[in-house]
């Protein structure tokens, strides 16, 4: 028995309704959000990093004693995945390893930050390490980016989905093991800012954070404030675009993998370079779908607005929805087996359960980002455009509905 990374439904027939219906309702659903909202919402209200009530008892959550606490909570957690993954069973059948980094990590950041905001950043046990062997005095370049976030969580997602090994224990302690080794030497040159753009991880939490209601105002204090405000502080981060258009393209591999036209390319088995074209495909079409609605959007934007970046921002709830979708079932099932390897109840949630929450977290990411993208239209679109200008993006949107409701679907 092994860890599978299948984290759509298994066929149409799981859906609590037919396909078509379910399509048609969250096209509507989006559709009839942008319609109250150009009625209702006709000038920018969003104030992103200025927004936020304080936080009742905000010193004693910021205070110094916890954060050494989920410090040491992160260093522990670390040492002990790294103990088992390397020297407990070489087989996912009977070692808890791979269900702790792909469900009780990777999975778990996503309710984690929605939760409880940007504590990974408290919490990166790697961010600890790089501060106890170096200063970090040597500037970063600007030129790099999030170029280094990019490329870890790429590799890391090849790993997860295309590699065919990805319940290998030993390969995921590998890959931990250099990725930790590469992060605590460049956090030790170049101080804590490199995590904040080069730890992919990380970088990709505070991203989810951004629909958290808990955050952090401009002048530091920790305060509870609209998702959609969080979303806009987003936008101040320019180059956070590959990012999120990796993430959303590997999750729409992984739910073209359970399609059966898939099956049928593969096999007997999953072929690696079939796998790697696959995940770098399904990126490059999710990039280029964006980069299509941005091309026909920018006619009707005022001057010196960034148009790539300054929208970027919006597809987090999408990307959001989309984890959650692709990887609830995941989540439930396969993370039973970080307790015992051996032992999977799957009659703790029902297929009509799994389907809702699936198609749900499509359709509630899908409106969010309806809500968000318009706020930031209303402020960069010319005047007599804020209207047809958000038509590309709409449809856009849209489209990334269908295909991903298809998608988890097995349809």
């Amino acid at each position: 028995m092994t860890i599978v990374l299948a984290h759509g439904l298994g066929g149409r027939s799981d859906l609590p309704v037919p396909l078509w219906l379910a399509l048609y309702a969250g096209a509507a659903a989006v559709l009839a959000s942008f319609v109250v909202l150009t009625l209702l919402w006709k000038t920018p209200r969003l104030r992103g990093e200025e927004a936020g009530r304080p936080l009742p008892f905000a010193r004693a959550i910021d205070s110094r004693g916890t954060w050494i606490v989920l410090k040491g909570l992160g260093l522990a957690c670390l040492a002990g995945f790294l103990a088992t993954a390397w020297f407990g069973p070489d087989t996912a059948a009977a070692n808890p390893a791979p269900a702790w980094f792909y469900v009780w990590f990777w999975v778990g950041l996503v309710p984690l930050s929605l939760i409880a905001g940007p504590v990974w950043r408290r919490m990166n046990p790697l961010r600890t390490l790089a501060s106890l062997f170096g200063s970090g005095r040597r500037p970063l370049p600007e030129r790099l980016g999030y170029r280094p976030a990019v490329a870890g969580l790429l590799v890391f997602l090849w790993l997860e989905l295309a590699s065919g090994h990805s319940d290998s224990p030993r390969l995921i302690a590998g890959f931990v093991t250099l990725y930790a080794v590469a992060h605590v030497a460049a956090g030790a040159v170049f101080g804590p800012r490199w995590f904040d753009r080069g730890d992919g991880f990380e970088v990709y939490a505070v991203l989810i954070a951004g629909l958290s209601p808990f955050g952090r105002r401009a002048d530091g204090r920790l305060v509870v404030r609209s998702p959609l405000d969080g979303l806009l502080a987003l936008g101040r981060s320019p180059g956070l675009t590959p990012l999120i258009l990796v993430v959303l393209g590997s999750t729409a591999f992984d739910g073209l993998t359970r399609l059966p036209f898939w099956s049928d390319l593969t096999g007997d088995g999953p072929s690696l370079l079939l796998g790697t074209a696959g995940l770098l495909a399904a990126i490059a079409l999710t990039a280029a779908a964006y980069a299509g609605g941005i091309r026909l959007t920018r006619p009707y934007l005022r001057r010196g607005t960034e148009p790539y970046a300054g929208f970027a921002h919006t597809l987090v709830p999408i990307m959001v929805g989309y984890t959650v979708a692709h990887y609830f079932s995941f989540a439930v099932f396969d993370g039973q087996r970080g307790l015992d390897p051996a032992v999977v109840d799957y009659t703790v949630v029902s297929t009509t359960v799994i389907a809702l929450v699936q198609v749900g977290a499509i359709v509630l990411g899908h409106v969010l980002a309806v809500g968000s993208a318009h706020d930031r239209a209303l402020g960069v679109l010319r005047k007599g455009y804020r209207t047809v200008g958000q038509y590309p993006l709409l449809a856009l949107m849209v489209g990334y509905t269908a295909v991903g409701i298809a998608l988890v679907s097995g349809a």
